[in-house]
């Protein structure tokens, strides 16, 4: 077996002692080898040797020069590719039946991928030396391999993640209690989603692997309830996840008994960690999170609390790929629009789990991200906008116009000292990052200091200093982050975008050559000044990048406000109405298409 035994070590088990006859029937009873005869099937029988792989475990890596050929009888393996970063991502998976080795056993070159096992699984090697002697005795095995060929020629691997959604799900608990109520909440959450769930625990530990196997193919979703301490049963709800999801409660006094156990989800072939916090019933802790999200290290965290149906439909909704994002644009005053948008959603059932925005759009969601009703959310925005003009603190322009104390001043007023990770629910916002050159993706710390620096327009606002990082306003490099919420892979995405049409006039021309009498003179009737020059240019989506993005959009939402300016802050009513009543036609547009079908998972009307 070559290299392929010691890439797997002693825990790839030689099963060829395996009877030729038994081993003859399972084959007979794969896709793959419906085209060979008896004696064919016979002979392929006995030159195969029957390999039994852990989950997680190596198969051969990319580079390695083993050309055998691997069927696999049950279980998963998973492909392999490095990306641009250096990364091992999941191209592809191979089930019952499919195959992977083809191309290195016929050309003989090194392997193109690694191939990791998703789940304890069971295949067959064809060595090169056996494929030979099976072609010069039976022809007609050479037209299986070529068929192989051809489907993987029509479908080369890409190195770009796989975003399947997730049929195995480990259940693993940090803490001793609660661990049982919590699956069973779960489990009822997919019901309401008519998503069937089957909990398996400790009691079928004895079964043997192609009894696991037959069930995932039988059921959409396994949760698998591993114990607190770490057993053969718990090591084996590891191996067959697709995602592990740990449990911790929100006091924090949870012992962390997997985290050396193989739930490091950096080793390619091990399934992905999520980490549910569950709350009390009565209402979201305060919790130091960053310190769970320091231990634990998770691709994804989730606040839920106990028994509370509405945060199991969105955890649900979250592991399978199910949520409903929303991705809300900068544009200053016209951004209030958001509010509008938010209230439309919600009177028509749709449950949004996640929240991203720029700018303007990263204010509102993030108060949607905290749990903020609509009338909650409509008081801030009405208190923080309309009271007040943000930026009205004029000073003498060495960075900006305005000094930025008001608009940081409110952002403490109204978000406190509350922290992105701690919001209910998901929350990100975009800053430009001076300092790298890069777009800054903001997932934790304080929620004020973040949209702070995501409402830096350059020449409006003074940038934020985080650390060493000089930051400003997130429209400047992308407006309308829809590619952020895409990249996340947990569902269909609604975005609103409140700069398109949008545009002043100027009632004189040659303004470069006017005195200035006539330039304050015509001031209120559209000639632009710095203050609104700015804020368009540090804020507007460019046509080509929101036709770039409408791919990755199930519903967008263009508010009509093309006579409303970006700092007309006293328009509140009207611009909110905006925003709701392009919503509601929106939504009506969709209606009986594949889109509404993607959003009827989080659409649930209910009060709970």
């Amino acid at each position: 077996m070559g290299d392929a035994k010691k890439c797997a070590s002693a825990e790839m088990i030689d099963s060829s002692n395996l009877r030729s006859d038994e081993l003859k029937g399972r084959l007979a009873g794969l896709t793959v080898l419906e085209g060979l005869d008896d004696g064919s099937l016979e002979a392929l029988a006995e030159e195969l040797v029957w390999l039994s792989i852990p989950g997680g475990q190596c198969l051969f890596r990319a580079g390695d020069r083993e050309h055998s050929l691997y069927i696999v009888i049950s279980g998963r393996l998973g492909a392999f590719l490095s990306n641009e970063d250096g990364e091992e991502v999941l191209v592809r998976q191979m089930v019952s039946g499919e195959t992977v080795g083809e191309m290195a056993m016929l050309s003989g070159e090194p392997r193109s991928a690694s191939v990791y096992a998703m789940r304890d699984t069971e295949l067959v090697q064809l060595s090169k030396a056996s494929f030979d002697r099976l072609v010069e005795a039976h022809p007609r095995t050479l037209r299986f391999v070529t068929e192989l060929l051809v489907r993987r020629l029509q479908q080369p691997p890409r190195p770009h993640a796989s975003k399947e959604a997730p049929k195995t799900i480990a259940i693993v608990p940090l803490h001793p209690q609660g661990a049982e109520e919590f699956t069973g909440s779960l489990k009822a959450a997919f019901a309401q989603l008519r998503i069937e769930a089957l909990v398996l625990d400790r009691a079928f530990a004895d079964r043997p692997m192609e009894w696991f196997n037959a069930l995932e193919e039988g059921h959409q979703v396994l949760l698998y309830q591993a114990d607190f301490d770490s057993s053969a049963w718990s090591r084996l709800c590891l191996r067959q996840a697709d995602c592990v999801l740990m449990i911790a409660n929100s006091r924090g006094d949870n012992v962390g008994t997997y985290l050396a156990e193989g739930a490091d989800a950096s080793r390619p072939g091990r399934a992905p960690v999520e980490l549910a916090i569950v709350h009390p019933r009565a209402g979201f802790e305060h919790t130091d999170t960053a310190a769970m999200l320091a231990r634990v290290k998770p691709r994804q965290h989730h606040h839920v609390r106990a028994g509370v149906e509405r945060d199991f439909r969105r955890l649900a909704r979250m592991l399978t790929g199910r949520a409903i994002g929303i991705v809300l644009s900068g544009g200053g005053a016209r951004g209030l629009a958001h509010v509008g948008v938010l209230r439309a959603l919600h009177e028509a059932g749709i449950e949004v789990d996640l929240y991203g925005g720029a700018s303007m759009g990263s204010i509102v969601a993030a108060g949607a991200a905290l749990g903020w009703d609509n009338p909650t959310l409509t008081a801030h925005m009405r208190a923080a906008f309309t009271v007040d003009n943000p930026v009205s603190d004029y000073t003498l322009p060495m960075m900006a116009l305005v000094r930025g104390r008001k608009t940081s001043r409110f952002l403490r007023e109204h978000f406190g000292d509350n922290l992105i990770e701690n919001c209910p629910f998901a929350f990100f916002c975009v800053s430009t990052n001076l300092t790298t050159g890069r777009l800054k993706v903001h997932r934790d710390g304080p929620i004020w200091l973040a949209t702070r620096a995501s409402v830096s327009i350059p020449g409006v606002l003074p940038p934020v200093v985080d650390g060493s990082e000089i930051l400003i306003d997130g429209g400047i490099m992308n407006n309308l982050p829809i590619d952020i919420m895409s990249g996340m892979g947990r569902g269909p995405i609604i975005a609103a975008d409140v700069t398109t049409n949008y545009g002043f006039e100027s009632s004189i021309d040659e303004i470069d050559h006017r005195p200035l009498w006539q330039l304050f003179a015509h001031a209120r009737k559209g000639t632009p000044n710095i203050l609104t020059v700015l804020m368009a240019a540090g804020t507007i989506s460019s046509y080509a990048q929101v036709r770039s993005m409408r791919s990755m959009v199930d519903v967008l939402i263009e508010p009509h406000l093309s006579q409303v300016s970006m700092l007309n802050w006293k328009a509140f009513d009207t611009v909110v109405e905006a925003g709701y009543r392009s919503t509601i036609q929106a939504l009506e547009e969709h209606k009986g298409t594949l889109i509404e079908t993607r959003l009827e998972g989080g659409i649930f009307r209910s009060s709970s």
